[in-house]
Formats: C-alpha cells, sequence, structure tokens
C-alpha cells in the first residue's frame, strides 16, 4: 500500500485528487490510502505523532501555513518523500525546487497531468524499496538503497555511508569494485564518479565539475576522466525530477 496526502484549503482540489488518486489506483492495480487535509497546521501536527506518507501533494496558497513551508517540515523528517505541488500560479516554482518537490500542477487540475505524476510518484517509492545486500564479519547485511548516500572503496573493501550516519564495512572484496557495486550502478540515481566512489544523486547537496558535496558534508572527487559523464548524467537525473 502507498500512503498519501493532499494539503489544500479549496475543497474541489481535495475532491478532484482524492478522485483521480482512486481511478489512478483502479487502473494501475495499486493500492493507495489516501489521508485529506484542509489546512498545512493539521498535516504538521499528524507528523509530529510519527505519521509519514509516501507522497505529499500540497497546494501553495493556504492561510497559516503555506506549501513551501509544510513542505519544509516534510524535509525535515524525510528526505526521500515525493513532494508534488499544486497551485494557480507560477510564482512558487522557484521555491519548490527548495524542498525537492518533484513535480508542479498548475490550476485547473488536468488529469492527463495528475496521472503523470503519480506515475513517477509510483516509481520513485517502488525504488526507494529496493535492497542492497553486502557481505560484512557478521553476515549478510541488507540496507535500503535511498538511504544509501555514497560507497567507498578502500583498502579492497567497500565501505556504505548511510543518510543516518552509518557505515558498513564489507568483507575483503574478491571481484573488481565495478563488479561488487553493479546492482546499485544498475539504478538510475546512483553513479560512479571516481574509481572508488559511487554516488547516490539523491543525497547530493552541490554539484561542480571537480567534486561533489553531500547532505552530510562529504566531499568526493570526480575524477577528470569521467567528468563529462558525470555531467551529462547529473543533468539528466535533474531534468527527471524537476
Amino acid at each position: 500500500m502507498i500512503e498519501i496526502a493532499i494539503c489544500d484549503d479549496e475543497q474541489y482540489a481535495l475532491d478532484c485528487i482524492t478522485k483521480e488518486a482512486v481511478s489512478y489506483g483502479a487502473e494501475k492495480g495499486i493500492d493507495f490510502s489516501v489521508d485529506r487535509f484542509s489546512d498545512a497546521l493539521a498535516l504538521e501536527e499528524e507528523m509530529q505523532n510519527g505519521k509519514r506518507y509516501q507522497i505529499y501533494i500540497l497546494d501553495m496558497l493556504m492561510p497559516k501555513m503555506n506549501g513551501i513551508e509544510i513542505g519544509k517540515e516534510i524535509r525535515k523528517r524525510d528526505q526521500q518523500a515525493v513532494i508534488i505541488c499544486m497551485t494557480s500560479t507560477k510564482d512558487f516554482a522557484y521555491q519548490a525546487y527548495g524542498i525537492y518537490a518533484q513535480r508542479y500542477l498548475l490550476k485547473p487540475l488536468k488529469r492527463a497531468e495528475i496521472f503523470e505524476a503519480f506515475d513517477f510518484a509510483v516509481a520513485s517509492v517502488r525504488k526507494l524499496g529496493k535492497m542492497f545486500y553486502v557481505n560484512t564479519a557478521d553476515g549478510i547485511f541488507g540496507v535500503l538503497c535511498r538511504e544509501i548516500e555514497y560507497v567507498e572503496n578502500s583498502a579492497r573493501t567497500l565501505h556504505i555511508f548511510t543518510s543516518g550516519g552509518k557505515e558498513i564495512t564489507s568483507r575483503f572484496l574478491r571481484n573488481s569494485f565495478e563488479s561488487d557495486v553493479s546492482e546499485l550502478l544498475g539504478h538510475e540515481n546512483f553513479i560512479q564518479v571516481h574509481k572508488s566512489f559511487v554516488v547516490n544523486l539523491d543525497h547530493v547537496k552541490i554539484y561542480d565539475m571537480n567534486q561533489i558535496t553531500m547532505r552530510s558534508e562529504k566531499q568526493i572527487p570526480i575524477s577528470k576522466s569521467r567528468q563529462a559523464a558525470v555531467k551529462r548524467f547529473y543533468l539528466k537525473y535533474i531534468s527527471e525530477q524537476y
């Protein structure tokens, strides 16, 4: 089941998105659970009580707390949830980028655009559930791919660093680094930027031609031979996200 939060102070928008979510789920064979909020403070209270959603659909113009403000609260708790913004104006588009909103729907809402947003959101949610397994001294350890910030090859061992600050160390590598991380490199958000580093672009804070700064503030070099390929990959990733 995929859990969705819809937050809008306009009843028609709540009804429209809910109806389209039900239609989309029926058409695609996906089980959606939808919670509706007529103001952002109610959604914030629900999150403070520990509730999390995989998809958030937020109106930008709401009294008391607007969509950007509640989006920032969501990002404090969850860097990976899909955020879809909706509004009657394009004025918030730049600010929506700041909360890593993946889609921006303009009112009046159109079914084709809503369905495209759901296509992207569902694909993202499914991707986040994939596991990467590491052979460690304590046995086989599984970590969610979405939680991996970057992987480093050091002294022929894998060091997997997660967004939660954990480090998982593998046994001595019998194969090449590329072979052992090939499963990750098959995902559209992972790229090898250096002979010793693979990064998850979902956790990149700053990119430039010579290095990448992760959200943990770790600075990872980009080898000269890979700079052009990394730039193309990163721009493609950004265009698909935003």
